[in-house]
């Protein structure tokens, strides 16, 4: 394996592996949780910075070394919502959180090429015989099913999709540009069919990432150009909460 393909073996998996954090809690401020992959871990700190007096902001915790996509976070469902500790043992109910917003994306690491038959996440060029990690119609299964799993264990969140930001030409062809597109489609047709309103993070992403431009740093689509991506967050957070546009006081 290739310097550049460890690198973005570590963006997928130990960014993602990163404690959860949140600003200190406080009691009458609603709770929000951000599911994603490395693209949200970046880009949360920003989120919690601005909401810093008017929600705690949390980013989910996945299981150490999964690699974050539609189903293992299915899979690992419980342990998003904190509803299993670090260790897989269920925590007690009385300590368990209560979400009033879930804004949640898995796409890239459902887009990423991998060595095929095989359980693990060994990424492999789609040049030497890799295939995309899932399927499109096992995506929409998935969708469907994480959806139902989330208002199901969280009953009294709000939730928000948001589309899976875009992905330029891979270095190491470890990614297909465009392959988010159809992705995207499958997931507006899943959350329009559960009245799940959806953060448009796709386009935000595309008004200012040039697209020819090759991927930088081994790790696209990773990197968007040293140009942060939370506004759109922030302000979805800020219309589902009913939350004061102009306070951070």
């Amino acid at each position: 394996m290739t310097s550049t393909l460890r690198n973005i073996l570590v963006v997928l998996l130990v960014l993602a592996c990163e404690p959860l954090f949140a600003q200190q809690d406080k009691p009458q401020l609603p709770n929000v949780l951000i599911i994603g992959d490395s693209v949200y871990q970046q880009h949360a700190r920003g989120v919690l910075t601005e909401l810093k007096n008017q929600a705690t902001v949390q980013f989910a915790n996945w299981p150490k070394f999964v690699l974050p996509n539609s189903a293992s976070a299915v899979e690992d469902i419980d342990s998003l919502l904190g509803l299993k500790d670090v260790a897989g043992n269920d925590v007690p109910a009385e300590k368990r959180p209560s979400w009033d917003l879930i804004h949640f994306n898995v796409g890239l690491g459902d887009l990423v090429y991998c060595v095929p038959n095989i359980k693990s996440h060994r990424i492999l060029s789609f040049d030497y015989g890799g295939v995309i990690r899932t399927d499109a119609k096992q995506y929409e299964q998935n969708l469907e099913t994480l959806v139902r799993l989330l208002r199901q264990k969280a009953s009294g969140a709000k939730i928000v999709w948001a589309s899976t930001t875009p992905i330029r030409h891979s270095r190491e062809n470890v990614f297909k540009k465009g392959t988010e597109i159809a992705y995207n489609q499958i997931a507006e047709r899943v959350m329009r069919k559960h009245g799940v309103p959806i953060n448009d993070m796709y386009n935000y992403v595309i008004s200012f990432m040039d697209m020819d431009k090759p991927a930088g740093h081994g790790v696209d689509p990773f990197f968007f150009d040293r140009k942060p991506i939370h506004e759109p967050i922030h302000k979805y957070i800020i219309q589902e909460l009913g939350l004061d546009a102009a306070s951070n006081d």
